[in-house]
C-alpha cells in the first residue's frame, strides 16, 4: 500500500512517470510502476490503494474524463474525501477548464461534478512542468516523513510519571525535568501521559543548549507555538532585552491555556555533559501550579546536587530507564511486522541478537529493525551489528558505519548530512534550495530517515538524528565535501530570507532565520540578509564559535568567541565559565597568551571552577613547549576532577603527549597512565595513546636511560592488536606502523604507512603535519625540498587559514629543519610565520634546528 495514488490518463501516462521518478519508491501507487503483476487492476486500486492513500493527485487534462479507469477512480475519491480520509491536489497538465461549461460533452458532466470539490481544496495552474508538479506534491505530503511504526507502550512509566508530578490533590507540579539516554522513549513517555489529560493538545518542542540565551528561547516559543511572523519577531525582539525571564514565563503560560504544553529538549553544542543554564530554572520557579503540568525538559543529564535542592518546590526529577530485554523482544517482533513484507524469514536468534545491540534504547531498536528489514540477505546483517560482548557506543559505530556505507555514491544524501552537521534543524524548502538535487528532497530525506541518520522534528523541520552525535562518518568529511558545505553555508546565509520562502502557513520564521545566522557565521559570510542581521546575538556568536573551535578552525573561532565574551555579562554562572574556557583554549592556540592567562585568573577565583583553571593552565602550558610544568597542571587536573570521568578522559591524553615530548620521558608512569585511559573508556585515542607509549618505551628507553621491560614487544603487539581490532581505529594504526618503521631505519616504508594514513583520513590535518614532519627526519635533501615547496604552497591555500594557527609552531619546527637540509637560507621562516615574530619562539626554532643532525 502506497500513501500516495496518482489517477492519469493513459495518454498522459509519460508526465506522471516522469513526476513519480522524483519520489521514493514506496510512496507513490502508479499502475504503470507499482502494479502488481497477476492481480486484477481494478480489485488492486479500489479495494486496497485508493482506500489506504493519503494523498490522491488527479493530473486533469482534456484526457482524463474520457478515461474510464479515472472516472471510477475520482467518483471513489470523492466519496473517500467527504469522508475525511483523503487530501486532493489537481495537476492541470492542459488547459482545460476545472468546471463544467457549454461546448462540452454532456457525457462529461458527472466527472466535473465529481471534481468540484477536489478542485475546491487545492488544483495548479494551467500546464504545469514536472518541477513544478514536484513541489506542490511534496508540500502536500511532507507529513508522510513522520515517521509511523508501532510505539511501546509504557504504561508503568506513564503512571509513575503522574504520581511524581502531583502536588497535591487538585493539582501538578508545573514543570518536570525527563532525564534518560537518547532513544530511552523520553519524550515518547511525556507525550503519552499528557494524552490521558489534554487528548487534543499539542506538544511545542524547542532546542536549547548552554549557550542559550533568554530572548532566543522566547522568540522561538513566539514562532513556534504562536506563529509569529518575521515583522512580528521584530517588534518583540526590539521591546525586550537579552535576560527578561518573566516575558518567557508568560509564553509558557499562554501555551497551558491554550490546553498545549512545552517541551524544552536539551541538545548538545559538542558535549551533553555540559548542563543547562541556570536561567531556566528560574523560568521554571516563576510559573504557578495548576490542573495540567506546563513545562518538560528533556536530558541526557539528570537534575542533581544543589541544583536539585534549588529547584525541589518547582520541578520534580524523573529518570527514564532503559527496557528490560523481554520487553525489548515483544517489541522487536512487532516492528518486524510492521516494516518487514517478510516476517516469518526472522528466527529468534536474529530477534535476540538486534534486541541485545540496541542496549535497552526503544530508538536504536526501531533504527535497526527497520534497516534489517530492507536487506534481502539476512547473512548481510551481520556487518550492521557488533559483537555481542561490544559495548553500547561500539554497537551504534558499527551501525552508523553501515549506515553510510549504504550512501556510497549518493551525492545528494551525504550533502544534506553534511550541512544539517552544522545547521540544524533545517527547513525542507532550504533544504531544497541548498541541496538541489535531481529528484525531490523528501527523497532524499526518506532515505536517510530510513537509515535512522535523519528525523523530522516538526512539520517541515529536520535534524541528525541524536545517534550521529559527533560520530559523523570520515567518508563524508571529504575535502570535496568540506568545500561543498563551505560555499553552500555562504550562498544560504547571502540568499535574501523571502526568496526561498516557500512555507504558505508562515511557520519556523524564526528556526529559518537562525539556520541562516548559523550558516553565516559558520563561514565566516558577512552577507547576511538585512533582517537576519537585527536577530544575530552573543548566544549565536558563543554557539558558532565553540562549533568552530571543535571544528579546529581557531582563526574564526577566536574571532566569535572574543565578541561573546565581551558580552559575558549577558550570561548565568554555568555558561559564562563555559564562555571563559572556551575562549582561553581558542586564544591560546592563536598565541594570544595574555588573554588566555587572564581567563584562567578569573576562572582560578571561583573554587567551582578551578578544575578547569587547572586544564587549562596545563594547556597554556603544553603550548609554550613547558612540558614539565604542563605535566604537573595536567596532574592537578586529574585530582581536581576525581570522580569526573568525562573531563578525566579529555585530562589523560594531553598528559601523556607532555610526558612522551618532556627530555627525559617517564615511560613507566606514562603507561601506568595510559593503562588507566584505556580503562576509563577503551576508544581509539585511549588504545592509541598506550600503544604509542610502548613503542617509544622498546625504542627510545635506553637513550632516555630508562629500564625497558623484557616483554616489551609482547606488550606492543597487544596494544597494537587492540586498537586495530576496534571498530573506529581508521588511520591510526597507519600512524604507528609508520613510527616503528621510522625507528627501524625504514623511511621508505614509514612515508609509505603515513601516505595511506593521509588518503583514509583526508580531513586530519595532523596527519598531513606529521608526514612532513617524516619526511624531514629521513635527512635526505630531495624530500627536504619537497618539504619546503608543499609547505609553501600550504601556507598559501586559503582552505587551511582557519586551522593553520593551531599547527604553525610543529610547522614551523618543520620548515625551519627543511630549510637547513635542502640548502635554503633559515631566514625564510620570518616569511612563513610571521605571527611568531616577537614571541621569541622563533630563535629557539632556528637554535634547535642547529642542534639536529
Amino acid at each position: 500500500m502506497y500513501p500516495i495514488f496518482f489517477s492519469v490518463s493513459s495518454k498522459d501516462i509519460e508526465f506522471a512517470e516522469a513526476t513519480w521518478q522524483k519520489f521514493p519508491d514506496d510512496w507513490v501507487y502508479l499502475y504503470s510502476k507499482t502494479g502488481r503483476h497477476g492481480v486484477h487492476m481494478w480489485d488492486e486500486i479500489a479495494l486496497t490503494e485508493l482506500p489506504n492513500a493519503k494523498v490522491m493527485v488527479i493530473f486533469w487534462s482534456r484526457n482524463f474524463p474520457e478515461s474510464t479507469g479515472c472516472i471510477r477512480e475520482i467518483k471513489q475519491a470523492v466519496s473517500l474525501y467527504r469522508l475525511g480520509s483523503h487530501i486532493p491536489l489537481i495537476l492541470r497538465l492542459d488547459d482545460y477548464p476545472l468546471s463544467w461549461r457549454d461546448g462540452i460533452c454532456e457525457d462529461q458532466k458527472p466527472v466535473f461534478e465529481a471534481l468540484k470539490p477536489l478542485a475546491d481544496y487545492r488544483a495548479s495552474d494551467p500546464d504545469v512542468s514536472v518541477e513544478k508538479a514536484k513541489a506542490l506534491i511534496s508540500q502536500v505530503a511532507e507529513p508522510l516523513l513522520e515517521s509511523e511504526h508501532p510505539r511501546m507502550p509504557r504504561h508503568d512509566m506513564v503512571k509513575a510519571l503522574r504520581k511524581v508530578l502531583e502536588k497535591d490533590r487538585f493539582s501538578l507540579v508545573p514543570t518536570c525535568w525527563v532525564s534518560g539516554f537518547n532513544g530511552v522513549g523520553r519524550e515518547a513517555l511525556v507525550r503519552s501521559m499528557n494524552r490521558d489529560l489534554l487528548p487534543n493538545g499539542l506538544g511545542f518542542v524547542l532546542e536549547v543548549n548552554e549557550a542559550m540565551l533568554p530572548r532566543q528561547l522566547y522568540l522561538r516559543i513566539e514562532s513556534e507555538a504562536f506563529g509569529a511572523d518575521v515583522a512580528r519577531l521584530k517588534h518583540l525582539s526590539e521591546a525586550s532585552d537579552d535576560n527578561d525571564l518573566q516575558l518567557i514565563a508568560d509564553a509558557v503560560d499562554r501555551i497551558s491555556a491554550n490546553g498545549n504544553f512545552l517541551i524544552l529538549r536539551h541538545t548538545r553544542l559538542v558535549q551533553e555533559s555540559v548542563e543547562l543554564p541556570e536561567w531556566i530554572d528560574d523560568v521554571a520557579a516563576k510559573l504557578r501550579p495548576e490542573t495540567r503540568s506546563k513545562l518538560f525538559i528533556i536530558s541526557q543529564l539528570p537534575l542533581m546536587g544543589q541544583r536539585l535542592v534549588k529547584c525541589r518546590d518547582f520541578v520534580v526529577p524523573f529518570r527514564v530507564s532503559t527496557v528490560d530485554e523481554n520487553q525489548m523482544v515483544e517489541f522487536c517482533y512487532q516492528l518486524i511486522g510492521h516494516f518487514d513484507n517478510n516476517p516469518h524469514r526472522w528466527r529468534e536468534d536474529d530477534v535476540l541478537r538486534i534486541v541485545r545491540a540496541a542496549g535497552g534504547t526503544v530508538g536504536f531498536l526501531v533504527s535497526l529493525v527497520r534497516s534489517a528489514s530492507r536487506i534481502e540477505s539476512f547473512d548481510d546483517i551481520e556487518v550492521m551489528l557488533a559483537q555481542e560482548d561490544e559495548r553500547m557506543a561500539e554497537s551504534i559505530t558499527v551501525y552508523l558505519d553501515w549506515a553510510f556505507s549504504q550512501l556510497k555514491g549518493n551525492a545528494e544524501e551525504q550533502k544534506t548530512l553534511i550541512f544539517l552537521n552544522d545547521v540544524s534543524p533545517c527547513h525542507i524548502a532550504d533544504l531544497e534550495a541548498i541541496v538541489q538535487p535531481a529528484e525531490s528532497m523528501l527523497r532524499v530525506l526518506s532515505r536517510l530517515i530510513g537509515l535512522g541518520l535523519v528525523e523530522r522534528e516538526t512539520d517541515d523541520l529536520y535534524r541528525l538524528t541524536p545517534l550521529l552525535a559527533r560520530r559523523l562518518s570520515t567518508t563524508l568529511i571529504r575535502p570535496e565535501l568540506i568545500k561543498w558545505v563551505e560555499e553552500a553555508q555562504r550562498s544560504f546565509a547571502s540568499t535574501p530570507f523571502e526568496a526561498i520562502s516557500s512555507n504558505e502557513r508562515g511557520e519556523h520564521e524564526y528556526i529559518r532565520l537562525e539556520s541562516k545566522i548559523q550558516a553565516g557565521l559558520l563561514s565566516g559570510s558577512v552577507d547576511l540578509p538585512d533582517i537576519a542581521y537585527g536577530f544575530v546575538s552573543a548566544a549565536h556568536w558563543f554557539q558558532a564559535g565553540i562549533r568552530l573551535y571543535h571544528a579546529r578552525k581557531f582563526k574564526p573561532a577566536f574571532s566569535l568567541l572574543k565578541k561573546a565574551h565581551e558580552k559575558r555579562d549577558h550570561f548565568r554562572d554555568a555558561s559564562r565559565m563555559e564562555i571563559d574556557r572556551y575562549f582561553c583554549l581558542a586564544a591560546t592556540r592563536m598565541r594570544k597568551y595574555l588573554l588566555a592567562e587572564s581567563c584562567i585568573q578569573r576562572l582560578s577565583s571561583d573554587y567551582r571552577n578551578k578544575p578547569i583553571a587547572a586544564f587549562l593552565r596545563a594547556d597554556l602550558l603544553e603550548y609554550k613547549r613547558q612540558f614539565p610544568e604542563a605535566i604537573q597542571k595536567y596532574e592537578e587536573a586529574l585530582r581536581l576532577n576525581s570522580g569526573k570521568d568525562r573531563r578525566r578522559e579529555f585530562i589523560y591524553r594531553p598528559l601523556i603527549r607532555c610526558i612522551l615530548k618532556s627530555n627525559n620521558p617517564d615511560f613507566e608512569r606514562a603507561a601506568r597512565i595510559a593503562k588507566d585511559y584505556v580503562d576509563l573508556k577503551r576508544t581509539v585515542f585511549s588504545l592509541f595513546s598506550l600503544a604509542r607509549v610502548y613503542l617509544e618505551w622498546k625504542y627510545l628507553g635506553p637513550k632516555a636511560k630508562r629500564e625497558v621491560p623484557t616483554n616489551i614487544d609482547d606488550l606492543y603487539r597487544d596494544a597494537l592488536c587492540n586498537l586495530e581490532d576496534h571498530t573506529g581505529a581508521g588511520a591510526a594504526p597507519f600512524e604507528l606502523y609508520a613510527e616503528e618503521a621510522k625507528f627501524s631505519g625504514d623511511f621508505d616504508s614509514a612515508l609509505d604507512h603515513m601516505n595511506q594514513a593521509v588518503r583514509m583520513a583526508p580531513d586530519r590535518f595532523q596527519l598531513r603535519d606529521a608526514r612532513w614532519r617524516l619526511m624531514v627526519e629521513t635527512g635526505r635533501n630531495d624530500l627536504s625540498a619537497m618539504v619546503v615547496e608543499e609547505l609553501n604552497n600550504a601556507r598559501n591555500n586559503q582552505a587551511y587559514d582557519a586551522i593553520w594557527p593551531s599547527y604553525i609552531g610543529s610547522l614551523a619546527e618543520t620548515y625551519a629543519r627543511a630549510l637547513r637540509q635542502s640548502g635554503k637560507s633559515v631566514a625564510l621562516l620570518n616569511g612563513f610565520a610571521p605571527e611568531m615574530q616577537g614571541t621569541g619562539e622563533l630563535g629557539s626554532i632556528i637554535a634547535r634546528s642547529r642542534m639536529i643532525r
